[in-house]
């Protein structure tokens, strides 16, 4: 089953990253990454197509403020693996437009976090559902990252980034007219922060396979992560 907009009832960005031309003429596969929001309230229907999709397990990347605030279906969902791997930063605000990307440098630079988050990606035989609570910016650092490791051209990832937006926009519209006081890139997903955000990446590491060394993993975890993403 091969769809890239995945209609959950209670989310509104989840998203399945197959289907992206790779490295060597392949293409990211469907079934093995798929990003979301928050996932909370998923009815039996929900659970019967993730398993129809492939999923067997979800990573939950919020605070634990925000998972008790609002729970993942996930969390005590039987025939699922669930794992809890916040990051440092939480849900930070960025404080303005420039500090997005270096917000998301800092979800890049959280070693610990990563080298969990790839390592059961890649030891997981079934899908893996990513989510955090919009589905933007640690799920959308995660995700380029994963697109990066399968050879995903960066115009690919750029585009992909940018669809958060489009779907979770009527909701962040909302917000602002009961808030008006909330910055005007709340919630927004313009392609010039993933954009700066990769090129500093590339600055700083070189290529995500020194990236994913530098993190902790070995060659053959490596090739076991390529493996998940590429048929």
């Amino acid at each position: 089953m091969s769809i890239r907009r995945i209609p959950l009832s209670s989310t509104l960005n989840t998203r399945d990253l197959g289907g992206y031309p790779a490295a060597d003429g392949k293409a990211t596969q469907f079934g093995r990454i798929i990003r979301s929001d928050a996932p909370v309230d998923l009815t039996s229907d929900d659970f019967v197509l993730l398993k129809r999709l492939g999923v067997t397990a979800a990573i939950d990347f919020r605070s634990d403020e925000e998972i008790t605030s609002v729970p993942s279906a996930f969390e005590h969902a039987p025939d699922f693996d669930y794992y809890h791997c916040p990051f440092a930063i939480g849900n930070r605000d960025p404080g303005s437009k420039a500090g997005v990307p270096p917000l998301y440098a800092k979800i890049i630079s959280d070693i610990p976090i990563m080298q969990q988050i790839m390592r059961i990606i890649a030891g997981q035989e079934g899908g893996v559902l990513i989510h955090c609570a919009a589905g933007k910016d640690r799920t959308g650092v995660v995700s380029a990252l994963l697109l990066l490791t399968a050879g995903v051209c960066v115009s690919d990832i750029l585009a992909d980034y940018q669809v958060t937006y489009t779907y979770i926009r009527l909701k962040v519209r909302e917000g602002l007219r009961q808030h008006p006081e909330r910055p005007s890139y709340d919630g927004r997903s313009d392609m010039e922060y993933m954009e700066k955000t990769l090129d500093h990446f590339f600055e700083t590491y070189g290529n995500v396979t020194n990236y994913l060394q530098k993190i902790g993993l070995n060659s053959d975890e490596i090739s076991s992560l390529r493996e998940k993403l590429l048929p």
